[in-house]
């Protein structure tokens, strides 16, 4: 089936929701549960078709990422996933923050582009990638640690979420992915990260201070993918419990110090989890994804870490807001050109006719 066959088929909605708001206060973050649906409620089919034409199939060979350099998938008998996952996957944004000044997700004003702000956007950008794919998508409004920094609460609420989905993928807000179009399952399949793989996280840039108490290079839990099952139970309640030193001397440091629970993962977890297994002994539980594919921005291409796949905005958070404007114009320029000049009826070639003052004539000699 053609992109042309895409947009005209059935499943696209050929009207426009409109989204009407009597009370700006009672807007789409203020419903009271239970309450009548709202065009809000058809936004995910909207979504879901909008881009239909533009997503790249789990088992495509190949794709070429917007810096050029073209990703193979293993050999077809090597795949670890051929159908979708669906509602399993479960995109998490997790935070204490209020977000409830004007240009954030809380706020009673609901946001403009104009007033955007950057979490705003990468918050956003992950419910649109839930939703172009069709995953559940959930934002965690988290309590506070009375005794350590609140990066630390992603640990015990992702560990939650997967009591409930297959796959959790924890994204802080100024991650996000630099093309939406690639679905989790084939980015699953070219990472090789199967069923046996408990967590995977993308390695900090080569340099200070990413490097752990063993002068390895850290993981970045700025993006986290964890998939259910006993063994990722335990490995995250050990996480989370590192700090008390119950199992990792020396982890209390971290309670408050940078990385946090970064920090604590790479020094002490990787290598003690499971009851002696370590990232070197069983590398098939812990995996690591290239700093260059998920971690990273263009604007920081010297640190070897460009995020082909998901960017991670550390140095420039504000820079999440251009990252959303270009997945949202990157895919739908080409489905504007394709519905407003491809489709047949829509353009009328005159340029064989001849002018002739208010006259539309033949061209004589053609």
């Amino acid at each position: 089936m053609t992109s042309q066959d895409l947009l005209r088929s059935p499943s696209v909605p050929h009207t426009r929701p409109q989204v009407v708001f009597d009370d700006p206060s009672t807007g789409p973050f203020h419903q009271k549960c239970g309450a009548e649906p709202t065009a809000l409620d058809s936004i995910p089919d909207v979504i879901r078709a909008l881009w239909a034409p533009l997503v790249v199939p789990i088992t495509a060979p190949a794709f070429t990422t917007i810096d050029g350099e073209k990703k193979r998938l293993p050999p077809f008998p090597e795949l670890i996933h051929t159908k979708p996952l669906g509602k399993r996957v479960c995109i998490l944004d997790l935070d204490n923050r209020e977000f409830a000044d004007h240009g954030d997700v809380f706020s009673y004003q609901i946001p403009t582009w104009g007033n955007l702000r950057g979490p705003a956007a990468g918050f956003i950008s992950h419910y649109l990638y839930a939703m172009i794919h069709g995953y559940s998508y959930k934002f965690i409004r988290a309590p506070k640690y009375p005794d350590r920094a609140p990066h630390w609460s992603k640990v015990i609420f992702t560990k939650e979420m997967l009591k409930q989905y297959d796959v959790v993928v924890m994204m802080d807000s100024d991650a996000m992915f630099a093309t939406p179009q690639v679905p989790l399952e084939w980015l699953l399949n070219y990472w090789r990260i199967g069923p046996e793989a408990l967590v995977a996280m993308p390695e900090d840039p080569l340099d200070h201070p990413n490097y752990d108490v063993r002068r390895r290079v850290n993981v970045n839990s700025g993006f986290i993918i964890a998939q259910a099952g006993e063994k990722t139970q335990r490995l995250f309640k050990d996480w989370a419990e590192c700090p008390s030193e119950t199992r990792y001397p020396g982890c209390a440091v971290w309670k408050k110090r940078p990385f946090h629970e970064q920090s604590a993962f790479s020094s002490h977890v990787r290598y003690d989890f499971l009851d002696g297994y370590s990232i070197d002994s069983h590398p098939q539980y812990i995996r690591t994804i290239p700093c260059t594919e998920a971690n990273g921005y263009p604007q920081v291409a010297q640190s070897g870490c460009v995020g082909q796949f998901v960017r991670h905005y550390w140095a420039d958070k504000n820079l999440t807001n251009l990252e959303f404007n270009h997945n949202i114009m990157a895919a739908l320029t080409p489905l504007l050109v394709q519905s407003a000049y491809k489709q047949p009826g829509v353009v009328e070639d005159y340029r064989e006719k001849v002018l002739d003052g208010a006259l539309i004539l033949d061209n004589p000699h053609r």
